[in-house]
């Protein structure tokens, strides 16, 4: 066949256009970010080649994208004000499209006197999984901390011990420019490091690093902050080293130094303080060392170990009024004694992360010691009169150690992913509880003494528990190698997890005859348990520039052994449970974002739930586990969405959450009258359904006139419906709860005003957490008042209440608040001052007149004046005025005053003499509502004080050492 030159011509000149063409499509895609994996957004993106120039900025995620490339090679350039330009060669080869793993750009240090801010940027940026705050759009003063800067972010809150919560939820981790800084304690570092040297600060829904690495983000995410420090920020040294003395008996000295320099990080602690705190001698002690640096270019490694020891004398009274079908009980209680511990806490970890590999290792021992010896005595009047007189001592130590190494490995592809998690945990727990109890019974009518009981008891206890997990995931890329931006895996799961414990109990009972103790094998118990769940899932995984997305379907098996040595008694029980899991983000459009998520997961019972012995602890509250029970399965759903409004810097933050538990275990209080006409209890366990709770939050804020003004709304709302079983019945009590408050702020040059009101409501009352402390074991349970900077261990009332959870109507709290604080800073003048007002009104429907209102008005204004540059006065004064409590209390007004010196150039050294409470006025109360409770407390401690300390303060960052104050709360 002859082919005609004309035909064989245009054949060619086709061809040549297609190759043409297809060569005129090539594409380039990649992200930008800085050394610690932040994404830069904004950044200018030049495409050189011969022929034209290509341009473009990176989004909010830091990606940009470029197509129609006709040449092979070309430039890249990228720069942004900040940071050194990054410039580099390309070629596409037989490619037609060049993805580029990630460009790092490096902060420019010698660049930070040439930024000029002429007007407050906007406040926040919100990206799929972060909210970032841009510190410069907010009011910084000289001696700020990092939680001072925080406190001024819509959707966070801090309080006054600095722990963090955005929109409800606990932020429990903290970084600093994405990478992992000395112990990451939240609490620490937000006090501790200038609000000076932030540049950025990121609230993160965190999955984990091994998530990071894959790519594949399922489960229930865990809150991290992250700061970002301007540039070259990135080291410092802080801390300070501290002695002092006081007229309560109080020596003491607080020691804490920290060098950081990028990735090196070392941190040394030494405290040690004695004094009388008002019930006898508080020694308290602690050691830490932490270090952490590279392991070549990829990988890290930290090492911390920690000492804590203490001995606390303590003195306590406490009134609480209980509500029920049968009427109402009072108890006033006093207690005293002291406790004493010292714990040890050595820990380890190893990252190392490069483009195809993820390995983390992670190891912690522990041992604590503790011991309390305590004397109570608890008068109940009301339904019946009956007396308690209690001694408590006890014993314990609880060695454990715990192991974890996760590995992930991308294959030869690239594309698709092996990983594996291994963990182990071994814990041993032995205590003696030496107990003495002696109940007075009451002839009801006349009040005259029936019966006056003693019971001594010796109680030993020992718990072992050995665990091992096992889990392995395959993920295998099912979109095309071209697609850069649309990623689909799908993941086949396998888990498996094994606890296996020994529980044993002997109670030995005094007898009055022969003056000894007995055994007594009714009140005691030994028990083996094997607990082995497994978890079979498939996951589908997309994700692209904008969105997120993840599904699956979950299947758990669970096995659950008991064995009962002292019965000779076997008992098996399996259970299966299934639930789909659901993950879904997306960037809506630029400053909104939605989120979207569901997870469930066993809970098994307690070794003290299952055991079907009479636990005699508490005589009031007589607990006897259930072998019947089964594991326990907690759904949880949640969304979010956050929407920034760019030019005005308006914000709106809300998310809502919804969790109902399948096979709930909860306490079947059944009440039993004796007979010398008085009331006890016994609390046994059942598995029901029907809980739930659903909850929402939101915040509003509106920046208005440039900023200079802040109005603000937030509040939020909640329904819950809780299961109760008393006597045998199931109750279910439901309750609304909600909290409103409207805020304002005003920020002018030299100072800020502050303004609030709120309302609260609470209709169902948390129950669960106050039966903790008068359940199982609550004769030796702590509680631990912070009285700014003095901890003091009190004793809860040694008695449950009969009738404590014998009604389906709990206490209503209803609570007004308002507040004004202002701040002024002049240049040798501080002045800070508050108003705060709260009216609180507690009732309960079963029973006519059981309004327990409470008021509290505070007003404080403390300042301080520097003279002749290195003299410094401060004063303080505080006016608190409380009605209505059950506990004798005082309006005390609270004057200090202290006088402080300055040595060396920097002012880095001080010498202060300080007084508090002067007039002596101080008092500890306290009230907490729960369930159908109100209980008053009151703590009598030293607060009149004469102190002399020696301060030297090191805060330098930077190359250079600039030198930032950070003036104490």
């Amino acid at each position: 066949m002859k082919i005609s030159p004309i035909l064989l011509l245009s054949l060619s000149m086709v061809l040549a256009s297609l190759d043409g063409f297809s060569q005129a499509n090539r594409k380039v895609a990649g992200k930008v970010a800085d050394t610690s994996g932040v994404a830069i957004s904004d950044a200018t993106v030049l495409l050189i080649n011969q022929k034209d120039t290509l341009k473009t900025k990176t989004d909010d995620d830091g990606h940009f994208s470029f197509s129609k490339i006709k040449d092979e090679s070309f430039v890249l350039h990228i720069a942004i004000m900040g940071y050194y330009d990054f410039k580099q060669d390309y070629t596409f080869g037989k490619k037609r499209e060049l993805k580029i793993e990630n460009i790092k750009l490096k902060m420019a240090s010698n660049m930070l006197k040439e930024v000029v801010i002429k007007a407050k940027p906007n406040p926040i940026r919100v990206m799929q999984d972060t909210v970032e705050y841009n510190a410069a759009a907010y009011q910084v003063f000289d001696g700020d901390n990092v939680a001072d800067l925080i406190k001024q972010f819509s959707g966070i809150e801090v309080d006054d011990d600095y722990n963090v919560k955005s929109m409800g939820q606990n932020v429990v981790k903290l970084r600093v420019n994405g990478k992992d800084f000395f112990t990451n304690d939240v609490k620490e570092f937000i006090a501790t490091l200038p609000a000076g040297i932030v540049s950025k600060i990121q609230i993160i829904d965190d999955y984990g690093d091994q998530a990071n690495f894959t790519g594949l983000k399922i489960g229930e995410p865990q809150k991290l902050i992250n700061i970002v420090t301007k540039p070259g920020m990135n080291r410092g040294k802080f801390g300070n080293l501290a002695i002092n003395a006081g007229s309560n008996d109080q020596v003491g000295s607080k020691n804490r130094m920290n060098i950081w320099n990028g990735d090196k990080q070392t941190g040394l602690g030494l405290n040690y303080t004695t004094q009388n705190n008002g019930a006898g001698d508080s020694q308290n002690g602690s050691f830490s060392i932490n270090h952490r640096d590279k392991i070549g270019k990829t990988g890290s490694y930290s090492v911390n170990y920690g000492l804590n020891q203490g001995k606390n004398a303590f003195t306590n009274e406490q009134a609480v009024e209980t509500l029920s079908d049968l009427g109402a009980y009072y108890n006033l209680s006093q207690s005293n004694g002291k406790s004493k511990n010292a714990g040890h806490n050595l820990s380890s970890d190893i990252n190392l992360i490069n483009k195809t590999l993820y390995l983390n290792g992670y190891v912690n021992a522990s041992l604590n010691n503790n011991s309390n010896n305590s004397a109570s005595l608890n008068n109940q009047s009301g339904v019946n009169r009956q007396d308690f007189k209690n001694i408590n001592q006890t014993e314990g130590s609880s060695p454990s150690v715990i192991g974890n190494m996760s590995f992930s490995k991308r294959l030869k592809d690239k594309r698709n992913h092996l990983s594996g998690n291994f963990s182990f945990n071994a814990s041993s727990q032995k205590s003696n509880n030496l107990i003495s109890t002696n109940t007075l019974y009451y002839n009801q009518q006349d009040q005259s003494l029936l019966k006056d009981s003693v019971l001594n008891r010796n109680i030993d206890n020992r718990n072992n528990s050995q665990g091992f997990a096992f889990s392995t995931s395959y993920a295998l890329a099912i979109s095309k190698p071209t697609d850069s931006f649309n990623i689909k895996h799908l993941s086949i799961n396998y888990a498996l997890s094994l606890t296996n414990s020994f529980n044993r109990s002997a109670t030995e009972v005094l007898s009055n005859l022969t003056n000894d103790y007995r055994f007594v094998d009714s009140l005691s118990s030994e028990l083996k348990s094997l607990f082995i769940t497994q978890t079979i899932g498939l996951n589908y995984n997309q994700s692209n520039k904008k969105a997120r997305f993840a599904i699956g379907f979950n299947a758990r098996p669970t096995m659950l052994r008991n064995n009962y040595i002292n019965l000779d008694q076997k008992i098996n029980n399996n259970n299966f449970n299934y639930s789909p899991t659901l993950n879904y983000s997306r960037t809506i459009k630029k400053g909104k974002t939605l989120s979207v998520g569901y997870s469930g997961n066993n809970n098994s019972p307690s070794a003290s739930q299952l055991q079907p012995i009479r636990n005699t602890q508490n005589l009031q509250n007589i607990v006897i586990g259930n072998p019947n029970l089964k594991p326990s399965f907690n759904h949880r759903l949640n969304a979010n969405y956050n929407y920034i409004e760019e030019k005005s810097g308006a914000s709106l933050f809300a998310s809502a959450n919804f969790s109902t538990t399948q096979n709930e275990i909860i306490n079947n209080v059944i009440v039993i009258p004796d007979t010398l006409g008085s009331y006890k209890q016994e609390t046994r366990y059942e598995n029901t359904n029907g809980t739930y709770h659903l909850s929402g939050n939101y915040s509003i804020s509106i920046p208005i006139k440039k900023k200079v003004f802040t109005a603000g709304y937030n509040g939020t709302i909640g329904l819950s419906n809780r299961a109760l079983f008393i006597n045998n019945t199931r109750y279910f009590n439901s309750g609304l709860n909600f909290s409103q408050q409207i805020s304002g702020n005003l920020n002018f040059k030299k100072g800020s005003v502050t303004v609030g009101a709120g309302y609260n409501q609470v209709n169902n009352n948390n129950v669960q957490s106050f039966q903790n402390s008068f359940g199982y074991g609550g004769l030796s349970s702590d509680v631990v008042i912070n009285t700014g900077g003095m901890s003091i261990p009190g004793m809860m009332p040694p008695t449950f209440n009969p009738g404590q959870l014998t009604t389906t109507q709990f206490f209503i709290t209803r609570t007004f608040s308002s507040n004004v604080n202002g701040r002024l800073r002049l240049k040798d003048f501080n002045l800070n001052g508050s108003a705060n007002y709260s009216q609180s009104s507690n009732s309960n429907g079963a029973l006519q007149n059981a309004n327990r209102d409470l008021q509290t008005l505070s007003l404080s204004l403390n300042g301080n004046g520097t003279i002749k540059k290195t003299y410094r006065i401060g004063v303080s004064v505080s006016k608190r005025i409380n009605n209505g409590y059950a506990v004798a209390n005082q309006n005390p007004l609270l004057i200090g005053a202290n006088l402080s010196k300055f040595f060396l150039k920097n002012k880095s050294l001080s010498l202060t003499a300080s007084a508090s409470d002067l007039l002596n006025q101080g008092n500890m109360v306290s009230r907490q509502v729960s369930g159908n409770s109100v209980i008053d407390s009151r703590n009598n401690v030293i607060t009149r004080v004469f102190s002399f300390g020696l301060t030297y303060n090191l805060s330098k960052f930077g190359a250079r050492g600039t030198a930032f104050r950070v003036d104490p709360d």
